[in-house]
């Protein structure tokens, strides 16, 4: 084995994809008793750093799952192409041969499994990080680009791609990284706080990165205090002597101000949250009894189900049924049993003036009109009443299902919106074709049980929402607690 090991090293290192081959003649097995080591410098790790880009396709075809194989510190391939790339030298022969091949290399590997930009080494430093930590933007727009929920991953001192691009005054990218996060909406990201308590612009302060401090002003509070209670402007005068005078210019021109400055608001408002019990949501959340709304939830077996856990070809049968109800109540609606009347019923031409707001008449002439109104339901009997009901309770219902079942989806702000366009437009179709007079008990009735009804239809889903949102709170999310990175709310997700 360890001879086997060897010459497969030196082939690798040599580039020599023959002498691979024989190996694998006289041993077939020897590249699976490599893969059964966990931890192991494969030979797709030697050619990975020495930029044998032609032996390190042959073999990472031969055996795909040395791509996330990783070393005694937990390099995988990809961090020994960079960090092979990095190292090499200006003077060195073949120079721009082997930058070529490097770059070939990262690229072959990220094509061939974007995830391998997330295998964490010691540290817990991805490649995302590498590239950031030496500057390599053109690698680092590559890995977002390919694997952008990456940009979410923690060293284990708890540092964002940010902290590490800042620490290491990687200024370009740190500007791919801030237009990475415009795109995808993750600004927030910027706020994440390293194990000292400091986010972003506290780390490009304390560095001393002007330039990193001119990007991040405009995106975060300038107020904002770290974990040793020190906002921005604190941490410049601690280390003033040490810093450049501009940074304190831009802080000052920001409106940026000391800790102790902010005492009296802060005192005002941490007195106002223990007078309204919301000191500690977790202490609050435990503590309270549980609501109507989380009562029927938990009838329903939803409060300890989480909707993502919900199988997918489950999920679209629901949703299919739901979207089916919907159209059909919605169609009956629009279509209810008798139709419409065609014309107004008995109603003198020349000497009666309609009052179409009251739908009520003043009669001039000698015959009452009848209540025949063009454009309204014929059926007008107690039964109909009960079919305009319960139709009704089944479009709203269905309603309901559909937010729920979407709760956790992409884009899920346009699908809530064009629902809630849709009950408006079926509630005003109803009211508008209403058979019963306008105003009259059954009127207020109905008008009483529809408002009912959609109140509850359109608040459970927030309701269900907001048990998702606390699921993750409880979890760690949004909160100090880090746990190496932050998944996306829907596996498999992007950032987007």
């Amino acid at each position: 084995m360890e001879e086997m090991l060897h010459r497969l090293q030196k082939s690798a290192a040599e580039g020599d994809v023959d002498e691979l081959f024989s190996i694998l003649a006289e041993d077939p097995l020897v590249l699976e008793r490599i893969d059964a080591i966990p931890f192991i410098t494969t030979p797709l790790h030697t050619a990975a750093r020495e930029g044998t880009i032609h032996f390190a396709k042959e073999i990472l075809n031969l055996k795909p799952s040395f791509a996330k194989k990783r070393d005694h510190l937990g390099r995988s391939p990809l961090h020994l192409s960079l960090e092979g790339k990095h190292m090499l030298e200006v003077g060195n022969p073949g120079y721009w041969d082997l930058q070529r091949a490097y770059q070939e290399l990262v690229t072959w590997l990220i094509k061939f499994d974007s995830e391998l930009v997330r295998v964490k080494a010691k540290g817990l430093v991805t490649p995302l990080h590498y590239a950031a930590q030496i500057n390599d933007y053109s690698n680092l727009a590559d890995f977002l680009y390919v694997c952008p929920s990456s940009i979410q991953d923690l060293t284990v001192k708890c540092e964002t791609v940010v902290h590490v691009a800042i620490k290491n005054g990687s200024c370009r990218a740190l500007k791919v990284l801030l237009g990475c996060l415009r795109n995808f909406n993750k600004e927030k990201i910027l706020l994440w706080e390293d194990e000292q308590g400091n986010n972003a612009l506290h780390t490009a302060i304390s560095e001393n990165q002007i330039e990193a401090v001119k990007l991040l002003i405009k995106y975060m509070e300038v107020n904002k205090m770290n974990g040793e209670g020190l906002t921005a402007l604190d941490i410049f005068y601690d280390r003033q002597d040490s810093l450049n005078p501009e940074v304190g210019e831009i802080l000052r021109g920001a409106k940026a101000k000391r800790a102790s400055e902010l005492a009296a608001i802060h005192l005002l408002i941490s007195t106002l949250a223990k007078l309204l019990g919301v000191e500690n949501s977790r202490v609050r959340y435990f503590s309270e009894k549980l609501s109507f709304a989380k009562s029927f939830l938990k009838s329903l077996g939803l409060v300890d189900h989480s909707i993502n856990k919900v199988p997918l070809e489950v999920r679209n049968v629901l949703l299919v049924v739901a979207i089916l109800i919907t159209t059909t109540t919605y169609q009956a609606a629009l279509s209810p049993p008798g139709g419409y009347w065609q014309d107004d019923g008995n109603l003198p031409v020349n000497n009666t003036v309609i009052n179409k707001d009251t739908y009520t008449s003043s009669i001039l002439g000698d015959e009452e009109p009848s209540e025949q109104r063009a454009g309204h339901m014929i059926q007008g009997s107690l039964i109909h009443l009960f079919f305009l009901l319960f139709n009704s309770a089944a479009f709203y219902a269905s309603v309901c299902s559909i937010l729920i079942l979407t709760t956790a989806l992409p884009f899920r702000k346009f699908t809530i919106a064009a629902t809630y366009l849709i009950v408006f437009s079926f509630n005003f179709a109803v009211i508008e074709t209403f058979p019963y007079p306008y105003n009259s008990a059954v009127w207020w009735i109905y008008i009483s049980l529809m408002v009912v009804t959609v109140s509850v239809a359109l608040y459970y889903p927030y309701e269900f929402y907001l048990l998702e949102v606390n699921k993750l709170t409880r979890c760690g999310r949004g909160n100090k607690l880090r746990l190496g990175s932050f998944e996306d709310e829907v596996k498999g997700n992007n950032i987007g």
